[in-house]
């Protein structure tokens, strides 16, 4: 069974069901530790098999919930990462380390498993819409139901094993497997290590310095991170056991220091948490909480006959969780916002995205005008911009010499910003229209209405724009008209308190005129030459907004359906990888590679194309595209190179990794980064023709290594090809691209 298990999972198509079963009981193995890693999956498998009664019995226990799940029809997604069945590999595990095979036995076996899944299912729709893990509780009520029934069950006899094994193991492989028996329980190892080694075999239910080691080696294999918070977790169970006297008598009990301690300090430090310095600590806070109730529910659970088991890191990581789901300020101890089952791979994606995806965290503002105006009052600017006030920008337009008027300015027409257009910031509903309000006269306010002529619009459930001191009688829309961006809200008077003309811009979260403004930033704008991206501008920038360049908008559109064959110029008779555009269950947006099964996620906004995560084979060519369209501003400016910066899973070198992994959550010494420009093009207001070169490079230590360089020919609003040069390639690859219809 074990191996059919592992053969099957390279030789059968993806999508079969031979293969997500397959992929599903693998995985459930890796789980148990956060973790969807293969390769830690199948050597947990093996060490399953330390004791061989225990592992046949948790490998058909997966089985079997695994099987259940596809059957009754449950997510295919959820049940590939083996969350169905893990709960079941552990009641398996139980079951075939306390009690003798037999009819019986495999009865029970066969329920255990089974009541595990809808127990899984059962918490999971329960406890996940409060944004909590249901973890290991399903085998916790398994076992506890089990254990009493056990005792009228008399067909169900305890496992004696532990006393007869040697006489088992020497009739399995004689005297010489007898020796090697001896030798592995005879290793001296110094009492810490030992404690440690035997904690971790614990979580498979035995109690093996050998297991312990490999399974503390195949964890740093996983995750540096999550190795590093074991030993933390261990080393703070062991001092707070030696402050309260606990090992008073001498001796130290790896039961006692086992699992618990490790299993919540990993997952409250580094999996549900985005690991940190911080997260370390609330780690390390776990650890006394854990104790009291290791002790705690150890000794109320033993009158009950009941073993305690994984209780505490259930209650602990439940606990430490839903307090921070409370808060209201969660700069401090962020939760992971989506699971990658690896808390580097957590890390350096919210790291990542916090930086350069700010476009999922905000409503896309544009400013209110045409051409380029001055900030002449920014936020918390005097005089007005004050209290409640203060978040609003005032903006005019100024000449050569920094003038707001030409001539004397004695008349509201002499200034340049008067009767200019004032434009909807983004897509939304008009809830509230000013347009009666005359105008003042240069140098006089209305402070009686103070706003002005005004319009405010809605753009998402408690997100408002206003723009106020508007012309008379100018605004085209009324309360309850639906706008576009870009669409006519008005024209820039000298209404409300206004002393010349100018235009007041806030963000607000309620609808009313007079509203407290709110700190939000612009999405994408120019000041001076600079790119600026989610900023506030500042009080003296002059700003504009980015020009977009159709060529680039239409050539990175890449809708649902839109598929490309991509082929060597330099070899033609190679077979094309064909890229198609999907979109998932989550709506998010995908190129997949069909030859190499390879999946880049992008993200198309009004001024942007970033690619943000991909998946699966990076000798694809798509893995290039990737590296080489990281982001891409869809306006052509010639010039400087636009910067950007690659997640750290780009980072190939296995001891830089393993260094940055270690050092993570304290510290970034590497640093991938992305740089692009724009040249080539054969008209620079309507280019039918133009040419993107992009660079990929690592930086660490004051080392700059190149990975990629790339230029991107675009022709007639689509892809034409890529030259990409490899720094372990003498010729470049030449990539030509053709969209299929």
């Amino acid at each position: 069974m074990l191996s059919l298990l592992v053969s099957v999972l390279p030789s059968t198509p993806a999508n079969t069901p031979l293969r997500l079963l397959a992929l599903a009981v693998l995985r459930s193995y890796s789980l148990i530790f956060f973790s969807q890693h293969r390769g830690f999956a199948a050597l947990l498998l093996l060490l399953s098999f330390a004791n061989p009664g225990a592992g046949a019995a948790g490998l058909t226990a997966a089985l079997l919930a695994a099987g259940g799940a596809w059957l009754l029809g449950f997510d295919r997604e959820v049940l590939k990462t083996g969350a169905y069945s893990f709960n079941a590999l552990l009641v398996g595990l139980a079951l075939g380390t306390f009690y003798e095979p037999g009819w019986a036995y495999g009865l029970v076996l066969l329920v255990g498993a089974l009541l595990a899944l809808l127990l899984t299912v059962a918490l999971g729709g329960w406890l996940g819409p409060r944004g909590l893990p249901p973890l290991s509780v399903p085998f916790l009520g398994v076992i506890w139901l089990l254990t009493p029934a056990a005792e009228q069950f008399h067909a169900l006899a305890l496992n004696e094993r532990g006393i007869y094994w040697l006489n088992e193991m020497y009739a399995v492989g004689g005297e010489p497997l007898l020796q090697l028996i001896h030798w592995l329980n005879g290793w001296q190892l110094p009492l810490m290590p030992d404690t440690y080694l035997r904690a971790l075999s614990s979580v498979f239910f035995q109690d093996s310095p050998l297991v312990g080691l490999l399974m503390a080696l195949g964890l740093l294999w996983h995750s540096r991170i999550a190795f590093s918070l074991s030993v933390v977790a261990f080393l703070g169970a062991y001092a707070f056991g030696m402050a309260t006297g606990v090992y008073q008598d001498g001796a130290i009990n790896h039961y006692i220091l086992g699992a618990n301690y490790i299993m919540a300090a990993v997952a409250v430090g580094g999996v549900f948490v985005i690991p940190s310095a911080a997260s370390y600590l609330w780690a390390l806070l776990s650890v006394p909480v854990t104790a009291v109730l290791v002790a705690g529910l150890g000794s109320l659970l033993a009158r009950l006959g009941l073993p305690a088991f994984s209780l505490p890191f259930c209650l602990t990581s439940q606990l430490f969780l839903y307090v921070l789901l409370l808060r209201v300020d969660s700069r401090w101890l962020p939760l992971t916002p989506i699971q990658r089952y690896s808390p580097e791979r957590n890390l350096y994606a919210f790291t990542n995205d916090r930086e350069r995806l700010q476009s999922q965290l905000y409503v896309h503002l544009s400013l209110p005008f045409l051409g380029e105006w001055q900030v002449t009052q920014g936020y918390d600017g005097a005089p007005t911009h004050q209290g409640e006030w203060a978040q609003a920008l005032d903006f005019m337009l100024l000449d050569a010499e920094g003038r707001s008027y030409r001539g004397a300015g004695q008349n509201l027409a002499d200034f340049y910003c008067y009767n200019k257009p004032v434009l909807a910031p983004a897509d939304g509903t008009v809830v509230e229209v000013v347009s009666h309000i005359d105008d003042n006269p240069v140098g006089q306010v209305n402070t009686r209405q103070n706003w002005g002529n005004t319009v405010v619009l809605q753009h998402a459930p408690g997100l408002y724009s206003k723009v106020s001191h508007l012309r008379p009688h100018s605004s085209p829309v009324k309360p309850g008209d639906l706008v576009r961006r870009g669409e006519l809200l008005g024209a820039c008077g000298n209404s409300g308190r206004s002393p010349e003309p100018h235009l007041h811009f806030q963000v607000q979260a309620t609808p009313y005129i007079g509203s407290r403004t709110l700190a939000y930033p612009l999405a994408y704008y120019l000041s001076g030459p600079a790119v600026r991206t989610f900023q506030v501008p500042a009080e003296g920038e002059s700003v504009q907004n980015l020009p977009l360049n159709p060529l680039l908008r239409l050539a990175f559109e890449l809708p649902p359906g839109y598929r490309l064959d991509v082929c060597d110029a330099d070899n033609p008779a190679a077979p094309p990888q064909r890229w198609e555009v999907f979109t998932d269950a989550y709506n998010k947006t995908y190129l997949y590679c069909h030859r190499t099964g390879a999946v880049a996620y992008f993200e198309r906004s009004l001024a942007a194309f970033s690619f943000t995560a991909f998946y699966g084979d990076e000798s694809s060519w798509l893995y290039l595209f990737y590296r080489a369209a990281y982001r891409v501003l869809l306006s052509y400016l010639p010039g400087p190179e636009l910067p950007d910066t690659f997640p750290l899973t780009l980072l190939r070198s296995p001891v830089l990794k393993w260094a940055q992994d270690f050092a993570a959550p304290f510290v970034r010494f590497v640093h991938p980064t992305f740089a692009l420009r724009y040249h080539g093009a054969d008209d620079p207001y309507h280019p039918r023709r133009l040419q993107l070169s992009s660079r990929a490079e690592l930086r660490y230590f004051g080392r700059t290594r190149v990975l990629q360089t790339t230029d991107i020919e675009l022709v007639h609003g689509a892809l034409a090809g890529l030259r990409v040069q490899l720094p372990h390639q003498s010729s470049p690859l030449r990539l030509v691209c053709q969209p299929v219809a």
